[in-house]
């Protein structure tokens, strides 16, 4: 029963989206390439032009052909797209987004968070260096660890004192 009122809503949705295709594809075909699309007659002209040997040579032509396969095609990626995520949230969220940005402070609108490493346990400065050491393929030994720069550092400062 599912896939039964999920086929209807899918059919229902792929209707109301069709009648918004043929409007607009109406209007520019007619505005294109003077072709009306509901139009028997047009057909017949085009049926005529390809019965006689007519190859499509110019961008005019070529582009009618492409845009009377793409149409079916962009038709049903759209309705499917549509029913995936929802028609009333598609419908709405241009609404949503202008209200969000129109009762947004501004002073609380961030350009670029970024949140890495969450969760991971925090490292210590040894590693941080001895893992930085191993990225530039240097020697990793006793006399570069923290503690001895830190030594190093605390003799030059004491002899600097003394002098």
């Amino acid at each position: 029963m599912k896939k039964i009122i999920k086929f209807i809503k899918f059919l229902l949705i792929s209707l109301v989206v069709f009648y918004v295709y043929a409007v607009i594809a109406n209007i520019l075909f007619k505005l294109f390439w003077n072709f009306g699309l509901f139009n028997p007659e047009s057909y017949a002209k085009l049926q005529k032009f390809w019965e006689k040997g007519g190859v499509f040579k110019e961008f005019r032509e070529i582009s009618l052909a492409v845009s009377l396969i793409c149409l079916p095609i962009f038709w049903l990626i759209s309705s499917y797209k549509l029913y995936k995520r929802g028609f009333w949230k598609t419908i709405l969220s241009p609404f949503l987004k202008l209200y969000l940005k129109m009762t947004r402070p501004k002073n609380l609108e961030v350009e670029h968070v970024s949140i890495k490493n969450l969760g991971s346990k925090s490292r210590s400065l040894d590693e941080i260096i001895s893992d930085k050491m191993k990225e530039r393929g240097e020697n990793i030994s006793q006399q570069h660890t923290t503690a001895n720069i830190r030594q190093q550092v605390s003799a030059k400062v004491e002899e600097n004192k003394i002098q």
